[in-house]
């Protein structure tokens, strides 16, 4: 195989927006990917054609004047400001994330993973880097970090993830990486603006009914994985059903017996992971929870990578697969009723993480997954921290203790949404699915 792919792969390249273009894909967005036709787009038959029905299938977005207010102040020339929101699924995030780039400061530089900005030609990357993304480049990422500072203090916003890779986990926020506030705090040493870390979070709701759409994506997972249909099941004990299989299966695929069928599921899962990190005790024994635990290793596989140890095919898959434990953990999870939008995430995360192969339709489905129903898209945003602020009240805080405040923020906006809209959407109540065991 050539090595000019990985070393293209593996290039920074400074971003080049196009303000024209940028302009011009904002109304593609909002029509494509957000509205969609009105009328035509609840026909059925016609509702089921892209851009007919929007992609993301939002009807409203929901940002009131107090918050728009605080966005205006914070995202200005006048500010270095680093914008982040939380990141509860694919595709309609960073479609929402245009959004807030257009109607505050529409040449916003986006960070995006280099598979995405390198990883498809370069004709796409150049189209990328002409929509201001910067390409993440794994232990690379110097480069990308001195654009951001540069571009920020020259007045321009920046906008990253904190939460990394997406989560499919709209209630609660993944512990957040330190970029932001390392890149904050710098900015403070380089530039004389007012420096800003901007959080902003958003809640998509259903409307309507979504459960037909979830019973239909149901069935096609079913037939993924050779199951016999089973739309005698409720939502809660369909769902069940799946994460049952295919967790079985992850044993197998991992080289363990998997656990008697009525074990319920966080207790079979954990029995993985003690099986995985039994398997990769060579690289360090921890203490603490079993996430903790999981943590723990997945940092000493990366130092140990950084080191420059080669990891063997099977150590490859067990590091892999403890990051995705990670992803659906039982502290999200605990509540013994869910409302649809906890099926849905957890059903697109089923098939994110573990069923997209077989088909080109489920290779687009994991980078644009459709949603099951129409939705509102509920946006909010705190009052900035104003990190140099922060730092003179606080002169003992790094990054970690900076990363720590906004983690709590973020978190605390999340739940008071949650809680207001509690009583703008009748609930919908149904059984946790993970406390069930098989359900054959």
């Amino acid at each position: 195989m050539s090595t000019e792919k990985p070393s293209f792969l593996r290039t920074f390249v400074t971003p080049r927006p196009r303000p024209a273009l940028i302009h011009t894909l904002t109304w593609v967005n909002r029509w494509v990917n957000f509205y969609g036709i009105p009328l035509l787009r609840d026909l059925p038959g016609l509702r089921r054609i892209p851009g007919i029905r929007g992609v993301c299938d939002i009807r409203r977005i929901d940002l009131p004047a107090a918050d728009d207010a605080r966005l205006r102040h914070s995202i200005r020339p006048e500010n270095a400001v680093f914008i982040t929101p939380n990141h509860p699924e694919l595709f309609t995030d960073w479609m929402l994330d245009k959004e807030i780039g257009a109607r505050y400061a529409p040449l916003t530089a986006n960070w995006a993973a280099y598979e995405v900005v390198n990883g498809m030609g370069r004709g796409m990357q150049k189209f990328w880097l002409a929509n201001h993304l910067i390409a993440q480049i794994p232990g690379q990422t110097e480069a990308a970090i001195a654009y951001s500072l540069h571009t920020a203090c020259t007045g321009t916003p920046v906008l990253l993830h904190p939460e990394g890779g997406v989560q499919w986990q709209s209630d609660t926020l993944s512990p957040l990486f330190a970029g932001a506030a390392k890149m904050a705090m710098q900015a403070v040493q380089d530039c004389t603006k007012p420096v800003y870390i901007q959080p902003v979070i958003w809640k998509l709701k259903f409307i309507g009914n979504p459960e037909p759409g979830l019973h239909a994506e149901m069935a096609h997972v079913e037939r993924q994985l050779k199951l016999a249909p089973a739309p005698q099941l409720n939502l809660s004990q369909r769902l069940s059903r799946l994460y049952h299989t295919v967790l079985r299966q992850r044993f197998q695929d991992m080289g363990f017996a998997p656990p008697a069928a009525d074990v319920p599921f966080f207790a079979a899962q954990d029995m993985l992971t003690e099986k995985l990190l039994a398997a990769l005790s060579a690289y360090g024994r921890f203490s603490g929870s079993l996430q903790e635990q999981a943590t723990q290793m997945l940092a000493a596989l990366r130092q140990a990578e950084k080191d420059g140890a080669q990891f063997d095919r099977m150590e490859k898959r067990w590091r892999k697969e403890l990051g995705l434990i990670l992803r659906t953990p039982a502290t999200a999870y605990s509540r013994r009723e869910w409302q649809a939008e906890h099926i849905a995430e957890c059903l697109k995360r089923l098939r994110c993480d573990h069923l997209a192969w077989g088909s080109w339709q489920n290779v687009v489905h994991k980078q644009i997954p459709r949603c099951a129903a129409a939705r509102h898209a509920h946006i909010r945003a705190p009052e900035a921290l104003d990190v140099r602020a922060l730092l003179a009240e606080h002169p003992d805080w790094d990054a970690a203790a900076l990363t720590a405040h906004l983690q709590t923020v973020m978190q605390d906006t999340l739940d008071a949404l949650n809680a207001e809209l509690a009583s703008q959407y009748p609930p919908r109540h149904y059984d946790n699915p993970f406390v069930y065991s098989r359900i054959k």
